[in-house]
């Protein structure tokens, strides 16, 4: 039996809400790392590094302000993709940086943020509201 455009449209809609039930819990959870991160400053600033003209604080601030920001894109569906391979660079930084002795966790954000890269935000994405770019 031949399956009508209705139908598909039906069967690819739950993917849709599966994918706005990841964006929200993923970026929700990355707000309360980094809320923890804040609250546990003088513990863990050691372990960022010191760029140039950029001292551990400030590298804190930047790392810290940009993962709150794409967690913020990423709940509200605005460019899904970009947020998400700017997560996964930062994830294989760390991967490269302290080698895979972090454990599961760093494979888990890792798969998370390449599935959103994969994916993009769905059909509850603020990125479906606006009107695509006109060609010159």
């Amino acid at each position: 039996m031949r399956k009508s455009i209705r139908d598909w449209i039906e069967q690819y809609r739950c993917m849709d809400w599966a994918v706005l039930y990841l964006r929200l819990f993923a970026g929700a959870i990355m707000l309360f790392h980094n809320i923890g991160k804040v609250q546990s400053y003088n513990e863990i600033i050691d372990s960022y590094l010191s760029l140039p003209y950029m001292g551990q604080a400030a590298s804190f601030v930047c790392v810290t302000v940009a993962e709150v920001l794409l967690a913020a894109a990423l709940i509200v569906g605005f460019r899904v993709r970009i947020a998400a391979a700017l997560l996964t660079a930062g994830i294989l930084f760390r991967i490269v940086r302290s080698g895979f002795g972090d454990g599961e966790e760093t494979f888990v954000w890792l798969g998370i943020y390449l599935f959103f890269v994969i994916s993009g935000g769905g059909y509850f994405a603020f990125d479906e509201v606006m009107p695509p770019k006109k060609l010159k």
